[in-house]
């Protein structure tokens, strides 16, 4: 990996380590636990640095001089990026080590890989990129407070042409990059992670007394939007919340210094106005170990900025099982799930804020609902080892990529040529696979539950929407026919979603009724129902769902990404972690895997003593 300005070093050193310290730093070690070797190059900003430090088993970081060997800011260190590359160039040469992959974080990395790559000879070493942060973005938001230098958009998108991968953190990234010109197909979602051993419900919390606290953390800069919050508290008070206070996390400096941080002044000034100075607490930089117990005070966490890259402050609410309160915006816009585990606002709207924090406030059920739901999310999707499992397979499949092109072809008329659309499509398939094969053990258990039920003479009713309603009929075809060896009929049905059915249940009943009203005419008490829903939201099948727990049936349910109304109202679940269009593969694939755990359930049981007794109760 090269990090030019955030070393992850500065993570165990307690210094003020941003996100990309921090990033860099979990991935490494995430990726190390996975049996990698990984080596993080880093320009040396103190000449007491060692050359080499091993971080934790498996991660070394490597200092090279490149400019002065002090602090130099962010934004100034363009020119030091070519001196940079050569240092890592000249570190790889002759060596054992010899990367498998190059992984630059932030644009200058970028530029430093290019240059080192260009003067290393021998075999081509594929490139991953991850921006972190696009410079069109900042300075659409920022316009004349960009500080970034003048090349780095031009810079940027070199970048982007010329490495083999990029990673973006977010869906809104993937369309920015577009709309610079490079092509979705070379590019994956992978998402920043959270540390669950740090971040989680269970630890201290600050004592809030009879205060209701809201939090906000992050830098104190205008477009983190915090003066928004301050305005929504002074909206609430007058409207007679009369015990709320909010804290603000965040900053240049501790909260002894904050008179001398023009953001922090400009942020009590705003407060004193309104008339809310004795509710807004500036609390500057904390600790990261000091965060949580924070955190885990708060009603609610806001986070609404005019843009952010990813953001990473409502993951780490979520994960302590705190409701959050986030702008639409940026990565934003895919980690909080709306109405599910907080509620996304408009950006630069202080008005939607209040509505917001006042139906958290008012309905603490609901709030408590969200914050469990956030941390479900979390821990399935975002844990470091996830993303570490994801990053891993953008790696796997750039190495074979730059592999195969070394190939010899002496036919070059020959060579196959794949489409970009294709070749994208093919490519999120891996991740709903993935998505399986992390929740076999849910496909284990259902296969021995239906086994059992249908040997005891229930049935196993299925239901879904358009693809879904395929895939279902496919399940039952299955069970009453035969997946792969001969064995006996089982009582499986799928209800019907043929036009004359739909029509006329929903002209009496209203087609969310479809489904529910088919149950109550075949369900009975210890029949399993499973329902399939890429979005899992389908009304027809909630209210399947609802109908079928009325009579006493085992709900299960086949969904796109969780948390989602049907993945939390049925008995078990499996969701399928993928984009939308790769969510019913993982489904057929959950099927498929569920029909040959069934056979091999039923030929061991009917090697059992119990064989007699459930062949009798069958029949």
């Amino acid at each position: 990996m090269v990090s030019e300005h955030a070393s992850p070093l500065a993570v165990l050193g307690g210094a003020d380590a941003g996100g990309q310290n921090v990033h860099v730093a979990a991935l490494a070690t995430a990726l190390a636990a996975r049996h990698h070797d990984v080596v993080v190059f880093t320009r040396r900003d103190d000449p007491d640095l060692p050359d080499t430090v091993e971080m934790a088993p498996g991660v070394r970081v490597t200092h090279i001089t490149a400019g002065p060997t002090s602090y130099v800011p962010k934004d100034e260190l363009l020119p030091f990026m070519p001196e940079l590359g050569r240092g890592i160039a000249r570190r790889l040469e002759g060596t054992d080590e010899r990367p498998d992959v190059l992984h630059s974080h932030f644009w200058m990395s970028g530029v430093a890989a290019r240059v080192a790559l260009a003067e290393l000879p021998g075999a081509p070493i594929p490139q991953v990129h991850t921006f972190h942060a696009l410079g069109t973005v900042k300075r659409r938001y920022q316009g004349s407070l960009d500080t970034s230098p003048p090349e780095r958009a031009e810079l940027e998108l070199r970048v982007g042409e010329q490495t083999a991968h990029i990673i973006a953190t977010c869906s809104d990234e993937v369309r920015e990059l577009e709309s610079m010109g490079l092509p979705a197909a070379r590019t994956s979602v992978v998402p920043c992670g959270v540390d669950l051993a740090l971040f989680h419900p269970d630890g201290p919390r600050e004592d809030t007394g009879a205060t209701r606290r809201i939090v906000t953390v992050g830098r104190l800069v205008p477009r983190k939007g915090v003066d928004l919050v301050i305005q929504a508290l002074e909206m609430l008070v007058r409207h007679g919340y009369q015990d709320l206070e909010l804290h603000v996390v965040g900053g240049g400096v501790g909260a002894d210094a904050l008179d001398r941080d023009p953001d922090a002044v400009r942020l009590d000034d705003l407060a004193r106005e309104l008339g809310v100075g004795d509710r807004v607490v500036l609390r500057g930089r904390l600790g990261r170990d000091e965060i949580p117990a924070v955190l885990r005070s708060a009603r609610a966490v806001v986070c609404t900025p005019w843009y952010e890259p990813f953001g990473i402050v409502p993951l780490e609410a979520m994960a302590c099982g705190v409701p959050v309160v986030a702008a639409r915006v940026g990565g934003l816009a895919d980690t909080v799930v709306d109405e599910v585990t907080g509620l996304q606002v408009a950006p630069r709207d202080p008005g939607e804020i209040v509505s917001a924090l006042a139906r958290l406030l008012d309905h603490p059920e609901q709030a408590a609902e969200m914050g469990r739901n956030g941390l479900d999310r979390v821990r399935h999707h975002y844990s470091w080892p996830v993303v570490a499992a994801l990053t891993e397979s953008v790696y796997q499949d750039v190495a074979a990529a730059t592999a195969s092109s070394m190939q010899v072809r002496p036919l070059p008329r020959l060579r196959r040529i794949e489409p970009a659309e294709i070749s994208a499509h093919l490519r999120g398939v891996p991740a709903a696979l993935r998505s399986v094969q992390d929740q076999a053990g849910t496909l284990q258990e259902w296969a021995l539950e239906l086994v059992r039920r249908l040997c005891l003479g229930n049935r196993l009713m299925t239901a879904g929407n358009g693809g879904s309603a395929a895939e279902a009929q496919h399940l039952s075809a299955e069970l009453v026919g035969r997946y792969s060896g001969d064995r006996r009929a089982f009582a499986a049905m799928a209800l019907s979603a043929e036009s004359s059915a739909v029509t006329a249940i929903g002209n009496d009943y209203g087609f969310e009724e479809v489904f529910a009203r088919q149950i109550e005419g075949h369900g009975r008490a210890g029949d399993v129902l499973l329902l399939l829903s890429t979005s899992g939201r389908s009304r027809n099948l909630i209210r399947a769902a609802e109908a079928a727990r009325a009579i006493g049936m085992t709900t299960w349910a086949l969904t796109g990404p969780a948390p989602n109304p049907l993945h939390g109202m049925c008995g078990s679940a499996l969701a399928v972690d993928a984009p939308a269009p790769h969510v019913q593969e993982g489904h057929l694939m959950a099927i498929h895997a569920l029909c040959r755990a069934f056979d091999a359930e039923l030929r061991r049981m009917e090697g059992s003593p119990h064989r007699r007794i459930l062949g009798e109760v069958g029949r």
